[in-house]
C-alpha cells in the first residue's frame, strides 16, 4: 500500500465506504481519510481500487475529499460528519421552563 491508495471498507460500520490512504504507521495498519472518518485501520479490511490520489502525507480531510473528486468517485456529505468545533455551531434557543 502506498499514501494516496483509493480502497474500499470491508469491514466494520463504513463497510463499503471508499476511503484514501494518508500514511502508513506499519505492516499491518494504515491510516485512512476520504468517506469514512479518519482513523486507523487493519489493511485487511480494505481492497486497493486502480485508482491513486494525487496527496501528501497527512493530508487533511478537505485536500483528500477534493482529490476524490478529481477521480470522479462519489465524496460524502460534509453535514454527516460536521466539525466539532464550538464556533462552528449555531446557539439553540434555550426553552422555557414550567413553573407550576
Amino acid at each position: 500500500m502506498n499514501i494516496g491508495q483509493v480502497c474500499v471498507k470491508l469491514a466494520g460500520r463504513e463497510a463499503g465506504n471508499t476511503a484514501v490512504v494518508v500514511d502508513i504507521i506499519d505492516d499491518n495498519f494504515v491510516l485512512i481519510d476520504g468517506n469514512v472518518r479518519r482513523k486507523k485501520c487493519n489493511i485487511r479490511h480494505l481492497e486497493q481500487l486502480d485508482k491513486v490520489a494525487k496527496i501528501a502525507k497527512n493530508a487533511t480531510t478537505q485536500e483528500v475529499l477534493a482529490s476524490l473528486k478529481e477521480l470522479n468517485l462519489p465524496v460524502r456529505q460534509e453535514s454527516r460528519f460536521a466539525s466539532k468545533n464550538p464556533e462552528a455551531k449555531e446557539e439553540k434557543p434555550k426553552k422555557a421552563s414550567k413553573k407550576k
